[in-house]
């Protein structure tokens, strides 16, 4: 009799509880970028973890952003919303013994959807002094919904997610494998290069200019075992192209040289990667210029 399992998990939560570091650590790969910055995460980004007896499609998500007359955050709370829909079983990721507004959004969008199989995972555990606290505020937080489990975790230091994996597991519907055993995401070579671009940006900028950026592939060729890469990355004002640039170039250069030595490494190829900055005006409130850059597919 066959007893492998295969289902979709989405992962959901406010900003910056964890939930990207949380998928890399469940794939033992990195395939979702991170930062300490809100909106990191823009698209739903599928990861595959296929082992000898279930093979687990973990949806990352967008942040659910309080306010949504930005075009941007109207395209990510739709990824949120869309994540949930005809799913196995939803993580949603807290940060331990931290609940705010943004937390109250999701649990009031899951009360909309009703889930089944609703796993409360504790992030951040290693940041707790003491046990009673985590205790407390467990009990606290298990009145807000009827979870299906509460799971403890700290993404970054690995503790409880083999058993975040085995819970996962067992709730899974018996059914064989979607995709091959090697295959680890579901989006092609271009996306990651222009979020790991996107990421090494972020990461060199002050918290407002991150939200106005945008990277587009223009050329993505292989000659010789060498992967040239043509990359745009858009802003909003000329003020914002000579900031990301920066004195003499030292900032794009930066961000440049520390995005092709993490391609090299994801793609195991040499890299060949050319940037250029551009300007599109109010880009992140225009539905057009989303759609040119890549969202709302």
């Amino acid at each position: 009799m066959n007893t492998f399992k295969t289902g979709y998990v989405s992962i959901i939560g406010r900003p910056n509880v964890g939930k990207s570091t949380l998928l890399n650590h469940l794939l033992e790969q990195k395939i979702s970028i991170v930062t300490r910055k809100p909106q990191t995460t823009r698209w739903n980004l599928q990861g595959i973890k296929t082992t000898a007896i279930a093979q687990i499609i973990f949806i990352d998500t967008p942040g659910l952003q309080k306010q949504s007359k930005l075009a941007l955050n109207r395209h990510m709370n739709k990824e949120v919303s869309n994540s949930i829909e005809h799913i196995d079983i939803i993580l949603f990721v807290v940060a331990a013994l931290k609940w705010n507004e943004l937390d109250e959004n999701v649990i009031a969008l899951l009360k909309k959807k009703s889930p089944k199989n609703l796993f409360l995972v504790i992030n951040k555990i290693d940041k707790v002094l003491h046990k009673n606290e985590l205790l407390s505020y467990i009990k606290t937080v298990s009145n807000r919904f009827k979870f299906h489990e509460i799971i403890p975790v700290s993404a970054i230091k690995g503790t409880g997610l083999s058993n975040l994996e085995r819970l996962i597991t067992i709730n899974l519907p018996i059914a064989p494998p979607l995709f091959p055993k090697s295959q680890v995401a579901t989006r092609n070579e271009r996306f990651f290069v222009a979020e790991f671009i996107r990421e090494q940006l972020i990461l060199r900028l002050n918290d407002e200019l991150p939200y106005r950026i945008s990277v587009t592939i223009e050329a993505f060729t292989v000659k010789r075992n060498i992967v040239h890469i043509h990359a745009c990355i858009w802003v909003e004002k000329k003020g914002q192209k000579r900031i990301i640039i920066g004195k003499e170039g030292r900032v794009l250069k930066a961000a440049g040289t520390a995005a092709r030595q993490a391609l090299e490494v994801f793609l195991d190829k040499k890299v060949n990667l050319k940037t250029w900055v551009k300007v599109e005006a109010k880009w992140a409130n225009s539905e057009q210029a989303l759609k040119k850059f890549g969202y709302f597919e």
